[in-house]
C-alpha cells in the first residue's frame, strides 16, 4: 500500500445510506487528476463514477463545500441511454449541437431529434415491473434533460430508452397527449468515466462544462465543474466488491473470467440481505438485462449449488417460487434485473454479461 493513504481523511459506506456495496473515500493531497487517479487506483479500485443524486449525497458528506476530482474527462464523443442499456437503436435522428452535448427528443411521428440539453421540455419516464415497462409522460413540467432524468429517477425508473421499433412505437402511442417534442433517455457528449462505466448522470454548474482545456471534472460543493487536468485538488475514490463484465460470454468462460485479475469468482447470493445489496447496487449503476452468476445444476442429480461448490441454503429467489427440476431445466443460472432480479435457469452456451466478486 502506498503512503498515499496517510492523506485519506475519512470514508463513507454507501451500506451505510442504501445497502450497497460500493464505499467511497476521500484522499486529501494536492494531485493533478493523472496523479488521483493513480492514487485511486493503487489504494481503492479508481476514481469515482456518479450515477445518481444519492451519490452526491453521500460525496458530499466528504467533501463538505470543498471539492475534489471524480472519474469523468472528456474524450470521444458517444451516445449512451440514461439508464444504462446498450444503445442499439436510433429512429431517424436529426439535429446538431455542435461541440454542446445533445440529449434526443421524439417528435410526433415518433422520429427523434437532437437538441442541447439544457433546454426544457416535457419528457417520458418508464417504471420497469417485473414483465414490462409503463410509460409515464409528463406535461406539466419543462425541464432540461438532466432535471428531467433526476424527477424520473425520484419518481418512477428513468427516463425512458428505446430498445427497437416495436417499444419506439409504443413510446410514440404514450406521448401522443402532446404534439410538443418530449426528453427521451439518449445523451451524446463527450465525457467519459475513468473506469469505463456508462452512467450517464451529469449535474453541471451553471456554464459548465467548459471547452477544452478544462477536461476534467471536479465535484464542488455537489456539482460538477470542468477545469484542466493540471489542476491539483484532493480525490475522490470508490471502491467496490461487486465486478461487471463489460463483455458477454457463457458461462463456462464466465467461470474463467471471474478468477482472472482481482477478482474472487463468480458471484454468489446467499441471503436476502445479498440480494438486496445486489440489486441496489446494480441499478445505482443502471446495468439491466440477465447476468450471470455462480449458479449451476448437476446435470446428473439435479441439485443446484454454487460455483465454489458450496449448496444453496434455505434462501432461494427462484422466478415464480418453484426450483427449476430435470429434465426440463437448462443448467447454468443468471439473475434477471426485469424480473426484480430473481434467479433463473438458462442454457449454459448464452452469452450474457457477467457478476463477479472482487478480492
Amino acid at each position: 500500500m502506498s503512503g498515499t493513504l496517510n492523506y485519506c481523511r475519512k470514508v463513507f459506506s454507501a451500506a451505510e445510506q442504501n445497502n450497497s456495496l460500493t464505499t467511497f473515500h476521500l484522499i486529501e493531497k494536492n494531485l493533478t487528476q493523472s496523479e488521483a487517479r493513480a492514487a485511486c487506483r493503487e489504494n481503492y479500485t479508481d476514481l469515482v463514477t456518479v450515477y445518481n443524486d444519492e451519490n452526491i449525497t453521500a460525496l458530499i458528506r466528504l467533501t463538505g463545500i470543498g471539492s475534489a476530482w471524480t472519474g469523468l474527462y472528456r474524450n470521444q464523443s458517444s451516445v449512451k441511454w440514461s439508464n444504462g442499456d446498450d444503445v442499439t437503436f436510433r429512429n431517424q435522428e436529426t439535429g446538431d449541437c455542435g461541440s454542446l452535448p445533445c440529449c434526443s427528443t421524439m417528435k410526433a411521428d415518433g422520429s427523434w431529434d437532437k437538441i442541447q440539453c439544457t433546454q426544457t421540455k416535457n419528457f417520458m419516464c418508464y417504471k420497469q415491473d417485473q414483465t414490462n415497462p409503463s410509460y409515464y409522460l409528463i406535461t406539466d413540467q419543462f425541464l432540461t434533460w438532466y432535471e428531467a432524468q433526476s424527477y424520473c429517477r425520484k419518481i418512477y425508473t428513468d427516463l425512458v430508452s428505446i430498445r427497437d421499433q416495436e417499444q419506439n412505437e409504443a413510446v410514440k402511442i404514450a406521448g401522443m397527449k402532446t404534439k410538443d417534442p418530449f426528453w427521451i433517455g439518449l445523451l451524446c457528449d463527450d465525457w467519459q468515466w475513468a473506469d469505463g462505466k456508462r452512467s450517464a448522470y451529469r449535474n453541471w454548474w451553471n456554464d459548465h462544462p467548459k471547452s477544452s482545456p478544462a477536461d476534467c471534472v471536479k465535484l464542488v460543493s455537489g456539482k460538477m465543474y470542468s477545469v484542466p487536468c493540471s489542476n491539483t485538488g484532493s480525490a475522490l475514490c470508490y471502491s467496490t466488491s461487486l465486478h461487471v463484465s463489460e463483455d458477454r460470454m457463457n458461462w463456462e468462460n464466465a467461470l474463467y473470467y471471474c478468477k482472472k485479475d482481482n477478482r474472487a469468482g463468480l458471484l454468489h447470493i446467499h441471503t436476502e440481505s445479498d440480494h438486496t445489496k445486489v440489486k441496489n447496487e446494480l441499478r445505482r449503476r443502471g446495468i439491466s438485462g440477465t447476468l450471470w452468476v455462480g449458479l449451476g445444476q448437476s446435470q446428473l442429480f439435479g441439485f443446484w449449488f454454487w460455483s465454489d461448490g458450496s449448496g444453496l441454503g434455505s434462501w432461494t429467489n427462484w422466478v415464480g417460487g418453484q426450483v427449476p427440476q430435470l429434465p426440463l431445466s437448462q443448467h447454468c443460472g443468471a439473475i434477471d434485473t426485469e424480473q426484480d432480479f430473481k434467479w433463473l435457469d438458462k442454457n449454459c452456451r448464452y452469452a450474457f454479461r457477467v457478476l463477479c466478486t472482487v478480492k
